[in-house]
């Protein structure tokens, strides 16, 4: 039996290449070529970067499909079913809403596939295979095998990802990790993320972790263990790691050089109705961002616009506090109302939703707003976002912002960084709004 995996691309316009940004490796893949049995022949296409063979001779077509890829995904599955193929599915948006996906599959595996993949992929070689088969939370799989995609290696962000965790034990209303995983919370074996990074052939890694600090003792440890590899990794985290200051103590020793810190607002009604006030005190934010920086940590600074009491104004202020702290990078990007999270629920109740399955709408777009905001049309916040994006990613922003980087860090390769992701998404603002989803994909030059 043969196996195809299939990574679906978000998008692109006519006649332009694919989001650089968007190309880092695809963890999710070398994790299901581990757990896929050596006697199974397996070949991976990479939707973002190359052209798919649709005449391949595999067996089982295997998608795995996040919201913004559903539409590319289910366009793929049915050009492979016209061709008799056996369609299997997976990922966060076919788990959150299977009824999404139903038709366009043979196959559904629902939540972490380690428990129950190779049980599928020998029932269906036996040809007595179920529709669905519900994965445990987990993330025992081993070592992620990566030669699934060696021979695409150059064409990824020169990144190592590193999967730490999964979950996170906060309840942002807006957040689909937290609706998909119920607020637990399970991480990988220390000696497994070790090993893999002993094994991994890049220098610089991203742990793909929603929250380490969801489990303080195990993040401690964590860190003790990688101070011995003398790394350098960024990852993404909350702010409320700069109250344990023996924690941030820890993972600036252990090489961690950048962190994204979903800030989302500044303003006290916005944190209270996404659910997020826990995320500050009165008067404390600043102190924690500076108590970060001088721990010698970059901050990329990720603020999401499109709540009830957003304007103008709340653009205009979070400018003025990322200038303040001169951050490493920040996003300003709209609320996106993915499916099964509180927020999408609350705006199709309250009849706010312009595209109420906004992923499957040829009307859609990256970048546009599918829902009716409260204080500005949902025109006037997509133009916001680009307005803001292009103010803090200017070369005078992205100059000054330098100068105070130079004072926090003298490690070359950070500051390198620095001039490839600023210039990067300085280039791309433009070219993010507008992308049809699933649409220009088929061209054989990527």
């Amino acid at each position: 039996m043969k196996l195809a995996f299939i990574l679906p691309a978000i998008g692109k316009k006519k006649n332009r290449k694919y989001m650089k940004s968007w190309t880092m490796e695809p963890i999710m893949i070398a994790v299901l070529k581990r757990l896929t049995p050596d006697d199974i022949e397996t070949v991976f296409y990479d939707d973002r970067i190359e052209a798919i063979d649709y005449d391949t001779d595999a067996d089982i077509i295997a998608l795995s499909v996040e919201t913004h890829t559903a539409k590319r995904a289910y366009t793929i599955a049915e050009r492979f079913k016209a061709k008799g193929k056996r369609i299997v599915m997976g990922g966060y948006h076919v788990t959150t809403v299977p009824e999404d996906a139903r038709s366009h599959a043979d196959i559904l595996v629902l939540g972490n596939a380690e428990s129950v993949w190779e049980d599928m992929l020998r029932d269906v070689e036996t040809g007595n295979y179920k529709n669905e088969y519900a994965g445990d939370v987990c993330c025992d799989y081993g070592q992620p095998d990566r030669s699934i995609y060696a021979d695409k290696r150059k064409k990824y962000l020169p990144l190592g990802l590193v999967e730490i965790g999964r979950g996170c034990h906060y309840n942002c209303e807006f957040c689909s990790v937290s609706s998909y995983y119920k607020r637990a919370y399970a991480h990988r074996s220390i000696a497994a993320i070790v090993q893999e990074i002993k094994e991994n052939p890049h220098k610089v890694y991203f742990f793909v972790d929603d929250s380490i600090f969801s489990d303080k003792e195990f993040a401690k440890a964590l860190f003790i263990e990688v101070t011995k590899l003398h790394i350098h990794w960024v990852t993404q985290i909350t702010l409320d790691i700069a109250r344990d200051e023996e924690l941030l103590s820890l993972m600036a020793a252990s090489g961690c050089k950048v962190i994204l810190i979903g800030f989302e607002s500044i303003d006290p009604q916005n944190l209270k109705q996404m659910n997020k006030e826990w995320s500050i005190k009165v008067g404390e934010r600043d102190a924690l961002v500076e108590r970060i920086h001088n721990a010698g940590i970059s901050i990329y600074a990720s603020f999401v616009f499109g709540f009830d009491y957003d304007n103008e104004e709340s653009f205009k202020n979070c400018l003025e506090f990322s200038r303040r702290h001169q951050f490493f990078v920040a996003a300003y990007n709209h609320l996106l109302p993915f499916p099964g999270t509180a927020t999408h629920e609350r705006l199709c109740r309250e009849g706010r939703m312009i595209y109420e399955n906004w992923w499957l709408s040829r009307e859609y777009t990256y970048g546009s707003i599918p829902y009716h905001s409260k204080l500005v049309t949902a025109e006037e916040l997509g133009l916001l976002c680009k307005k803001y994006k292009k103010a803090f990613f200017c070369f005078s922003s992205i100059f000054t912002r330098y100068k105070t980087l130079k004072k926090r860090t003298n490690v070359t390769y950070v500051r390198f960084a620095y001039w490839v992701t600023n210039l990067m998404l300085h280039w791309e603002v433009n070219k993010r709004f507008g992308i049809p989803l699933g649409e220009n994909l088929d061209e054989k030059k990527r």
